[in-house]
């Protein structure tokens, strides 16, 4: 038992000697992918902004998680199947002509995050959102990756703008 308590202790000692160099480094795609996902909108107070955003997202199929007005943060997510019935079926085929087991994706949860900040160039808030996947396959092995489709960036903030509009005109 001694040995064991020893050999965690150096394990944990040595562990705490490793070094990271670009821990604090941005990636490259940082500042694009940070204009992709933030937006100004004209507005009198964060709580219009903030319920705006929560309806365009329950409009896209998201259910909020967290919502923080005081901090003028919305978590959201939605689960969705992952591959269509074609591609999993041409998957399968593969599979069987070259004597294998198909690995498919079965299903995926998406999520976000939406952070309001006041802005300090003019009247205003700044939206930032951003968008993430979990994907399960058919063996129940899960990956992560960041959604980065302009398109997906670009239809919630159209729609987040023509409700902002609506609200502001009491259409």
């Amino acid at each position: 038992m001694k040995k064991f308590l020893v050999i965690c202790l150096c394990a944990f000692g040595l562990n705490g000697c490793l070094t990271y160099d670009n821990y604090y480094q941005l990636d490259s795609d940082y500042l694009n992918r940070r204009q992709i996902e933030t937006m100004r909108f004209e507005a009198d107070n964060e709580e219009t902004i903030l319920a705006a955003s929560a309806g365009v997202l329950q409009d896209l199929g998201f259910t909020l998680d967290e919502t923080e007005t005081q901090l003028g943060l919305i978590t959201a997510y939605k689960n969705r199947e992952a591959s269509t019935t074609g591609a999993k079926a041409a998957i399968i085929l593969l599979a069987a002509m070259n004597k294998s087991e198909p690995v498919y994706d079965t299903e995926q949860k998406i999520y976000t995050t939406l952070v309001s900040t006041k802005s300090k160039e003019s009247r205003g808030y700044n939206v930032r959102i951003s968008f993430a996947r979990t994907i399960w396959n058919n063996k129940h092995e899960s990956r992560t990756e960041k959604i980065t489709d302009q398109k997906t960036y670009r239809e919630f903030f159209d729609k987040l703008s023509q409700s902002l509009f609506l609200t502001a005109h009491e259409i």
